[in-house]
């Protein structure tokens, strides 16, 4: 067949609307599909995203009751592998996984697991390089998408090729004319499309028809436009992407291609930073929960109800932040839901494991928790309103004292804080105590505080005021490893996706430091910045800590500026032409040409003398130029601000992105920032060492001394 007429309406459940709008048009949308169907019996309907179709099981029964009947006979299509339509950019790979995951049990339980392996994705704002990989874990063989179109990416080799990563591949095909048609149909603009001279160079062709985005589907105008040109002989029927597909791959020479499928709303890798965080910070802590829930030896069955709310805001209007402010709100009180969830799963399963121990400090004990299947030797912080005393030595479980140096506190009432360093065992926890604890009997105000200094040195590193990073060598000289960072500001005049842009570097100011001052201390070195720029402020601490090699900082940012970004920029020494990022499932080389590339918890770059790795939780886009590594920190936007819309000087203006923003980062050098080992070093940077406090005796405990 010349041309596969597949019927199909893209909706977004939530853009410019919210979500009950959204799950209205699924529902009248898939009702006129069960319609269409009805009346036209050689007509098939492709739908995906496996949330819409639980959402036909609630709200109406008697609907789905029609599409599985239809489902049943082959002529209602389920594509596979997504519970939603999501970015694919940021989600990490344990997402993709359970897209796939929640929505085959929905297909296994009411479609009798059918479904077709077509990675059904034609809005979603560009791919990653090693997405085939995870698509071809998932049992995905096909792969349609839209973005980026021929004109934003004109390397392809075509329309329809392999698209390939480590050995693993699927069929890909971009449609040529989009997802949707117009909703008026044009005879004479249709006709053209489908004698397309790139359709006639092949054999077979996909064309989606149906109106989309705040659904639809087929129209009637549009079905009996078709029955025509069928019965005049063009060389065209109404069909399934999985025809399409079984067909397109007995062509001769299809060929292959490796590599992103990006340069489409580089602004969505950024903007709305609270909503990214808010799925970053679930991704992590459901990964978190999961491995506490096997300390357990329990399932992971309680946290299903959970990821199917993360996954449906990784909906490629909702996690790119496109949507609207309505909307957007949903999505942050949805993941707060997530975020309390996972905590309250995770500390039932560690509560559980603790209270199976003895407790032989029958004043308090602070339990201290580590999930990862490797011991791991790192900083530590404890804040405690009790359970100590000024002075006391500070003991593990094993009896040794462990030296801890106080910290501020959090709040400034009458807790204490303290930091140390210490060795945790694999999948369990370290017991820790005060000798000789029991409530302070006289409370005073923290004597902890900051001062004057130039530098703040531990092992080989020292850290001057300004943030320049050095390592003393063996022989005595001091290396470079990085010169003092800039905060740049970067003029932004695209809208909410950055259409039309490739890279931000409109550099307009930067930062200016106010202040500095450090902490001294046995146990770590601080080195506290205090910048500013117009009526914006950011806070900076690094931390060094004797016998570990890496630095840790830590950004507040108070960001007041409309339409502007936030860049954090690195100079590493040397001209890299290429820097390595972790991606979906995979590491990917990307060149070092100042275009904006979406970023996942680690990047690395190799300088003349040494690699720098940099582990990060709370950015999620960033470019690299030869000499340079800038991370975005905020993107200042407007809700659903698309071009060529204008906008108004004296209007107001519903602003993104405002307010406070606080980030992680380490950086790490050398044979420790080597590609291979970034893995571990950012489980063990992402790990919360979650502290639970015990006290009293109970009736099986022995309470004595350590």
């Amino acid at each position: 067949m010349k041309q596969h007429l597949i019927a199909n309406s893209h909706i977004d459940p939530v853009w410019l609307w919210d979500k009950f709008e959204g799950i209205d048009e699924v529902l009248n949308t898939f009702r006129a599909a069960c319609d269409r169907l009805d009346e036209y019996p050689e007509l098939h309907f492709s739908a995906s995203s496996l949330q819409f179709y639980q959402w036909c099981l609630t709200h109406d029964a008697r609907l789905f009751a029609r599409i599985q009947a239809h489902v049943a006979v082959g002529r209602w299509e389920v594509t596979g592998g997504w519970w939603i339509e999501p970015d694919t950019n940021l989600p990490q790979a344990d997402s993709v996984l359970a897209q796939s995951r929640v929505a085959q049990r929905f297909v296994d339980q009411h479609f009798a697991g059918r479904s077709t392996p077509v990675a059904l994705l034609p809005d979603t704002f560009g791919h990653p390089a090693s997405l085939p990989k995870l698509l071809a874990a998932t049992g995905q063989k096909y792969f349609i998408f839209c973005r980026p179109t021929a004109g934003e990416k004109g390397d392809l080799p075509g329309d329809l090729f392999y698209w390939q990563y480590e050995g693993h591949r699927v069929l890909a095909y971009r449609l040529r004319y989009h997802y949707s048609q117009t909703r008026s149909v044009d005879e004479e603009l249709i006709r053209g499309r489908l004698a397309d001279p790139d359709y006639e160079k092949r054999p077979t062709n996909g064309f989606f028809f149906g109106v989309g985005d705040h659904g639809g589907g087929p129209t009637i105008a549009e079905i009996e436009l078709y029955r025509r040109f069928i019965a005049d002989g063009m060389e065209l029927g109404f069909s399934t992407c999985a025809a399409f597909f079984a067909e397109a791959e007995r062509i001769d020479s299809i060929p292959t291609y490796e590599g992103d499928l990006h340069r489409h709303a580089v602004g969505c890798y950024s903007v709305m930073r609270e909503i990214k965080q808010g799925v970053r910070a679930a991704e992590d802590g459901l990964a978190f929960a999961a491995r506490a829930l096997e300390m357990q030896g329990v399932s992971d069955e309680p946290l299903q109800p959970l990821w199917q709310t993360t996954l449906f805001n990784q909906f490629h209007d909702i996690l790119p932040g496109s949507c609207s402010p309505l909307a957007a709100d949903m999505a942050r009180g949805e993941l707060g839901s997530v975020d309390a969830g996972w905590r309250a799963v995770a500390y039932a399963a560690l509560k559980a494991h603790s209270l199976e121990l003895p407790v032989h400090c029958h004043q308090g004990e602070f339990r201290v928790y580590n999930s990862l299947p490797w011991e791991v030797h790192t900083p530590l912080a404890l804040e405690s309103f009790q359970y100590f005393v000024p002075g006391a030595p500070f003991r593990n479980d094993r009896g040794e004292a462990i030296e801890v140096q106080p910290l501020l506190p959090d709040v400034r009432c009458n807790n204490r804080r303290w930091t140390f360093v210490d060795t945790l065992p694999a999948k369990g926890c370290r017991i820790y105590h005060f000798d000789d604890i029991g409530l302070e009997a006289a409370r005073s105000p923290s004597s902890v505080h900051y001062t004057g200094g130039e530098r703040i040195t531990a092992g080989a590193l020292t850290i001057q005021a300004d943030g320049a990073i050095h390592r003393r060598l063996a022989d005595g000289a001091t290396q470079m490893l990085l010169p003092a960072p800039r905060f740049l500001v970067l003029d932004d005049d695209s809208d909410t996706w950055g259409h039309g842009v490739v890279r931000y570097d409109e550099v307009t100011g930067a930062f200016q430091m106010q202040s500095t001052a450090t902490l001294d201390g046995p146990v770590t070195g601080r080195l506290y910045q205090r910048w500013h720029f117009g009526a914006s402020s950011l806070d900076a601490i690094y931390s060094v800590y004797p016998g570990l090699p890496w630095v840790d900082l830590e950004l507040t940012i108070n960001w007041a500026e409309d339409r502007r970004i936030l860049k954090l920029e690195l100079s590493p020494p040397g001209d890299a032409d290429h820097w390595h990022m972790l991606a979906p499932g995979g590491i990917v080389r990307r060149v070092a040409d100042g275009t904006e590339q979406p970023l996942h918890h680690w990047v690395q770059w190799q300088g003349d003398n040494c690699a720098v790795a940099l582990l990060q939780d709370g950015a999620f886009a960033g470019d690299c130029l030869a000499g340079r590594v800038r991370i975005n920190l905020v993107r200042a936007n407007l809700y659903g601000y698309h071009l060529p819309d204008t906008l108004g000087g004296l209007d107001p203006q519903q602003r993104t992105d405002q307010g406070t923003h606080a980030i992680r980062l380490r950086l790490m050098f050398a044979n420790d920032a080597v590609v291979d080992s970034l893995e571990r070093r950012v489980a063990e940077f992402l790990e919360p060492f979650v502290v639970l406090r015990e006290s009293g005796c109970r009736p099986t405990d022995s309470v004595s001394p350590i």
